[in-house]
């Protein structure tokens, strides 16, 4: 049974500027047992937090340190990893994931650190998509092929961190979290983007074997093992696996197989022209060989914390797309017309507790005009 921990938590959370950081402090927030929570980042919050504690700052300078101790943490939230190749340039994207990582947890790790608990979203992109590669990836398997892109190498990186502070520190619960593809209304993902194209461009000749995550359950495995003690590596991904050509076909899009096999990286790029979904090389060979991980340790650990099967994330999406469309269809003076004789029709009367319908408006009595007399001729 994993151990819950009975004692107030004193909670750091990077990247609080992006949806995982700021969606996490929000739900934080609610449960009595946290005493402070602190955000971190160089941006503010995305949403409105009410008791978090935002501090702006970078987690690459040696600041971080010195907040750990001044504010007594012991837990630390790392969901600053940044992969989303249009959120910075690729200088940024790699100083953030791999210097901020290890100089956050170089400051955890230190003898004197407050720290109890370590906890890092990292993804799914770290096994690699190759066409050798196993139907399921567990936890405990290694991908073939070295890093392809930077981008996996920096993954490569920071886990590499997270090994060594479990080495250091072996008494800290070290919990490192491998997320799929996420989709919801306000997360703002490369998939999102592609399948909000009324065309979805698709490599000729591939179908691949698909995973999502719905953004509510993301964000819920992560409030989960936050407050609760869960050391180890999990893969996080909904049940079951979707094919690309469902996903479309369900999101009501066409699939147009446009992307040849070879030199798909030239063509994608063409297409950024016209259509900027921000595919980085590492999302351009899943779209060729997908992947599939399996979950079974976090349903063993955590059990039915994801409550959406892949499907059913990408049919959900489908539905609040289709919502969204709809709602910004209606011209806005619209509604305010409607909004404006709702409130005329329904006029309070002077009790306050019964409405009374408005007097329809009477025309204003006009006066018959007094024929003007002829002048009197002389």
């Amino acid at each position: 049974m994993p151990g819950l921990v009975g004692e107030p938590r004193r909670i750091l959370i990077t990247g609080v500027s992006r949806f995982w950081g700021s969606h996490l402090a929000r739900r934080l927030e609610e449960d009595p047992s946290v005493e402070a929570i602190v955000a971190v980042d160089t941006r503010a919050p995305l949403v409105e937090l009410k008791r978090t504690d935002y501090v702006r700052a970078d987690i690459r300078h040696s600041l971080i340190g010195k907040l750990l101790h001044a504010m007594d943490i012991d837990t630390v939230v790392h969901a600053g990893l940044i992969v989303d190749p249009r959120r910075a340039s690729a200088r940024v994207v790699h100083e953030t994931n791999v210097i901020g990582t290890m100089n956050l947890i170089a400051a955890c790790s230190a003898a004197d650190s407050p720290v109890r608990k370590l906890v890092v979203k990292s993804s799914t992109a770290i096994y690699g998509s190759e066409p050798d590669d196993p139907s399921f990836w567990a936890e405990d398997m290694a991908r073939k092929a070295p890093p392809r892109d930077t981008f996996t190498r920096d993954l490569d990186e920071v886990e590499a961190y997270v090994r060594d502070f479990r080495l250091r520190r072996p008494n800290a619960v070290v919990t490192l979290l491998r997320f799929a593809n996420v989709l919801g209304p306000t997360h703002d993902t490369p998939f999102v983007r592609l399948f909000d194209l009324p065309v979805v461009p698709t490599i000729a000749g591939f179908d691949p074997r698909l995973q999502f995550l719905d953004e509510e359950d993301a964000v819920r495995v992560l409030e989960r093992v936050v407050l609760e003690d869960h050391s180890g590596t999990f893969n996080v991904a909904g049940p079951g696996i979707v094919l690309l050509s469902q996903a479309v076909q369900t999101m009501g899009k066409v699939n147009l197989p446009v992307i040849p096999f070879i030199g798909s990286s030239l063509a994608m790029l063409a297409l950024e022209r016209i259509a900027p979904v921000g595919f980085s090389p590492h999302l351009l060979r899943l779209l060729q060989y997908g992947r599939v991980v399996d979950t079974g340790a976090l349903c063993a650990r955590l059990g039915d914390v994801v409550q959406h099967s892949s499907a059913e994330t990408v049919q959900a999406h489908a539905r609040n797309r289709r919502v969204r469309d709809i709602v910004r269809a209606e011209p806005a003076y619209q509604y305010e017309a409607e909004l404006e004789e709702f409130l005329r029709a329904r006029r309070p009367a002077g009790n306050g507790h019964a409405p009374a319908a408005m007097p329809a408006p009477t025309r204003p009595v006009r006066r018959r005009r007094k024929p003007r007399r002829a002048p009197a001729q002389s």
